[in-house]
Parts: structure tokens; sequence; C-alpha cells
């Protein structure tokens, strides 16, 4: 993650892909977070929707995860700018949590809607809770 946090060469189609392969390689999470970075570039960062939906669409077809194309979905809507409704996320939001330690596709959910009211933030918490009783379990 280290590597593509505010690094990711976005205009290197081949770099690109190496990075989505590795991501991949490494775990789901990983895999989500070079998401986060095709679908939320840093500000000022000069790339086009059309490259960013080029990087997605390999990112897809390199992928498989039962939760990749609910997220794919969700990425396509950030990367032209469209905010989903609150209720859509909340709904994605619980599926994703049938997946401990997806924390990468959480925070793609949270960003992918204008949440005023906060509503976002308990369930966020509830699932954040229960990835790690989940994963303390696991390491017990």
């Amino acid at each position: 993650m280290d590597e593509i946090d505010a690094r990711f060469p976005y205009e290197d189609r081949e770099r690109c892909a190496a990075l989505i392969d590795r991501g991949i390689a490494i775990s789901p999470n990983a895999a989500f977070a070079v998401l986060h970075e095709i679908c939320r570039p840093g500000r000022g960062v000069p790339v086009s929707a059309d490259r960013l939906m080029e990087h997605l669409a390999y990112w897809r077809s390199a992928f498989k995860h039962p939760a990749a194309d609910m997220l794919a979905e969700v990425a396509e809507a950030m990367i032209h700018r469209r905010d989903l409704p609150v209720e859509d996320v909340i709904g994605r939001m619980r599926i994703l949590a049938q997946y401990p330690g997806l924390y990468a596709a959480l925070v793609i959910l949270y960003f992918s809607c204008d949440d005023v009211d906060e509503r976002l933030e308990p369930v966020d918490a509830e699932i954040r809770n229960n990835w790690g009783r989940a994963l303390d379990r696991g390491h017990q």
C-alpha cells in the first residue's frame, strides 16, 4: 500500500497493471487498496476519467472476489463524480461486512456518498468492531 498511496502511476498503463496484479497477489484488501487509488486519485492529480476507467476495467478483469462487482460499480460512480445515495451505501456496507478485513473496500464505500447526517458512522464502526473481534478470535 505504501508503494501506491499518492504515487499511483496513472499514465503508465504497464506499471498500473503490474501494481494491480501485485495488489491482487498480496491479498483481497490490497486489491481493494489499489481500487481505492483508481477511483480516488489525489487532489490535483492530472488523470482523465477515461484513463481511470481503463484501469478499473483491467482491475475488474484480473480480480475475482464476491464483492468485486459491487465495488467496481461504486468505483465507476466515483470516477464519474456521482455520489451514491446514503441508503445504497449502507446496504453495500452491510453486504461487505460478511468479508472480514476488507478495510480498503470499506473506505471506498465510505467516500462514495455525501453523508451530511453522518449515518455511515455507526455502520462503519459496527463493521470494524465486528471484523476486529472476528480477526481476534482467528488468532486465538
